[in-house]
């Protein structure tokens, strides 16, 4: 079977797919979610002989779904690294060779820490005890990205 020129042919679905999925000719990563959409098409294309069999097996209806929830998972994995980003930002160690870099972050974390309320800073040492199980650990780490990030949005 021709892949490629299957590809060519369902073009437009994969726009359409692409504007149901909020990715719009002028988002700046237009292109690489199109990209996208035709790499899962081309692997779901190549388990079949013939094209025959592919349109039986994959209505356009089908593959309209498929498609979309595959870019929104894209776009949701997208969502979450660059908020994690910042976020691992702020915990790398400042380099010794710069004090007042690392005597602002210690008045930061100062001012987070008198900020949070009595619970809150008792959840934030038993985040770093050792003694806790992870899942409490974890839990705890989550309650605190989320102060931190409401105090980041206050600052």
């Amino acid at each position: 079977m021709d892949v490629e020129r299957l590809i060519k042919q369902y073009e437009g679905l994969f726009h359409k797919v692409l504007m149901r999925a909020g990715v719009f000719r002028n988002h700046p990563e237009y292109e690489d979610y199109l990209q996208e959409v035709r790499i899962l098409f081309y692997q779901r294309a190549q388990n079949y002989c013939d094209q025959a069999s592919f349109q039986k097996d994959n209505e356009i209806g089908y593959l309209f779904s498929f498609l979309l929830w595959r870019v929104i998972d894209l776009r949701r994995k997208q969502t979450r690294q660059s908020k994690a980003i910042p976020v691992l930002l702020t915990q790398v160690e400042p380099p010794m060779h710069q004090p007042q870099v690392a005597v602002e972050c210690d008045l930061l974390f100062l001012q987070f820490w008198l900020q949070l309320s009595a619970k809150e800073q008792e959840m934030w040492m038993k985040c770093h005890n050792e003694n806790e199980s992870k899942q409490q650990r974890y839990y705890y780490r989550k309650k605190m990205q989320a102060a931190w990030e409401r105090f980041i949005g206050g600052v």
